[in-house]
């Protein structure tokens, strides 16, 4: 039994910093997405036809939605 328990707690802390790791703080996640899509809506509005600030906006509503999404389906939250 002691074998076993040694393993276990082994194996706790592996799967403990992975998903630290591969999942995180999704609230500050999603804060740091918040703050960068403010930022680039400012400066969109001074320069409507930036082909990058078009394309990095794109991306931060793609990262947004897919958090969200998965907030959703493991978490229930949405």
């Amino acid at each position: 039994m002691f074998k076993i328990a040694k393993k276990l707690k082994l194996i706790k802390h592996e799967v403990k910093g992975r998903s630290k790791n591969h999942f995180g703080n999704f609230q500050n996640k999603l804060a740091h997405n918040t703050q960068h899509l403010k930022y680039v809506e400012e400066k969109l509005l001074s320069n409507p036809d930036s082909f990058c600030l078009n394309a990095w906006m794109t991306r931060l509503l793609k990262q947004r939605e897919k958090m969200m999404l998965f907030n959703q389906k493991y978490w229930g939250e949405l």
